[in-house]
């Protein structure tokens, strides 16, 4: 039905492969799993979440999501799959970041 995954980089966290099946857009399912993953961030005491999208920025902003450089993502963050390799994500994806504190 759906997905979403979160990599912990302390003190970030990386938001990933969040996705809902064709049929079910438009339910609000991507909207919870988000909530949902944002919730487990906070949970984990994670200062700042970050994800790459090609396709749904401008569905992250109504989170408060921000874009922002790519060099402007924590070394951490920026060594994981989704960053290093183009087959994960492609180098034209948009880096975006959340301020979890400001929550």
């Amino acid at each position: 039905m759906g997905s979403a995954g979160l990599e912990h980089y302390e003190p970030a966290a990386l938001l990933r492969s969040v996705a809902v099946r064709r049929d079910l857009r438009g339910t609000g399912l991507g909207r919870r799993l988000t909530e949902a993953t944002l919730e487990l961030s906070r949970n984990l005491v994670v200062a700042e979440a970050y994800l790459l999208t090609e396709t749904a920025d401008l569905f992250f902003p109504r989170f408060r999501f921000r874009p922002i450089p790519r060099s402007g993502v924590p070394l951490g963050v920026r060594r994981s799959v989704e960053f290093t390799s183009t087959s994960a994500c492609p180098a034209s994806a948009r880096a975006m970041v959340l301020d979890l504190r400001a929550m």
